[in-house]
């Protein structure tokens, strides 16, 4: 007879100011089964999946059993209910794959802090060595920030998202995922909300941290790729740098027109035509790093806002 895993305990629990990442309050049976670590500054909020009551991982043999019960039944309602094989293996193979899916044992803490975030991953066993993934904001300089909301024959599937922080070093440091809510924010809990409070969080630091380079240039640069080189933006102008024409430097009370829609960005100088590309400057949401930023500057700076 097998010996029942051992369980992880941690006697860390958030005080009473600490809410977790959607801003409700952390939930009585919350299992914090790692601390948060000091390198990410003062805690600004926390979660877990993992509750007290949670018991020990299923079995193995009882997940493959139910993998194959699943797979087994669909397969044949499938092939003697529609004669259709192909499709009935189909139909087998992705409901054995949601049935393993669905009864693995995985959960994940994660904490926000002042100076960076850290999400710890607990898989297969309580007693298993968590996976540490840490962001130290010292360690990055760019978020970029994609959020698609898909639609098929006009009715809505779902939303996607990826927030992707680019580190000094070269690498990165991304949280995905997706969730189905078509005009507003997921329910509390959902992984989403650590990615849009890290981006929130992200972007106070980076704010705290503008004025000398104000101070030094008289503007804020957000570099870009491709033909379009870098944004900036200053006190009643933006500057729009190019890889074909340099700078070019637009007062906001001179533009015709300033739209944001289906995640473009539109500026248009009020002497520019329609035959020509001059005075026209457009970009993606998704393109220009620390986007949230670039918002809270635009408004401040340039007095340009969108509710």
């Amino acid at each position: 007879m097998n010996k029942p895993n051992s369980t992880r305990v941690s006697s860390w629990q958030p005080s009473s100011d600490i809410k977790s990442h959607s801003g409700s309050l952390p939930t009585a049976d919350a299992d914090f089964f790692m601390p948060p670590q000091q390198t990410i500054g003062e805690l600004i909020s926390a979660d877990t999946t993992l509750k007290t009551s949670t018991g020990n991982p299923m079995p193995e043999l009882l997940r493959l059993t139910i993998v194959i019960v699943a797979s087994g039944l669909s397969f044949a309602i499938i092939l003697f209910g529609f004669h259709n094989a192909i499709f009935a293996l189909v139909a087998a193979g992705v409901n054995g794959w949601l049935a393993w899916f669905c009864t693995r044992f995985h959960h994940t803490c994660s904490y926000i802090g002042s100076k960076g975030l850290i999400k710890y991953e607990l898989v297969n066993s309580r007693s298993a060595m968590p996976k540490e993934s840490l962001l130290l904001f010292t360690d990055a300089h760019s978020l970029y920030a994609k959020t698609i909301r898909n639609y098929t024959n006009g009715f809505y599937t779902g939303t996607t998202y990826t927030y992707t922080w680019k580190k000094n070093s070269g690498n990165e440091y991304v949280i995905s995922g997706n969730y189905q809510s078509e005009k507003s924010s997921p329910k509390d809990g959902d992984p989403w909300h650590f990615a849009n409070t890290s981006e929130s969080v992200w972007s106070s630091y980076l704010l705290s941290t503008l004025d000398a380079q104000i101070d030094r240039d008289g503007y804020v640069e957000f570099p870009m790729g491709g033909a379009l080189q870098a944004v900036r933006v200053g006190q009643g102008f933006m500057e729009f740098v190019t890889r074909k024409d340099g700078s070019q430097r637009v007062m906001v009370a001179d533009m015709r027109d300033i739209s944001l829609g289906s995640g473009t960005f539109q500026f248009k100088h009020q002497d520019a035509r329609w035959w020509s590309g001059k005075g026209k400057y457009s970009f993606e949401y998704a393109n220009i790093p620390n986007a949230r930023v670039f918002l809270i500057c635009l408004g401040e700076l340039a007095g340009i806002s969108w509710d």
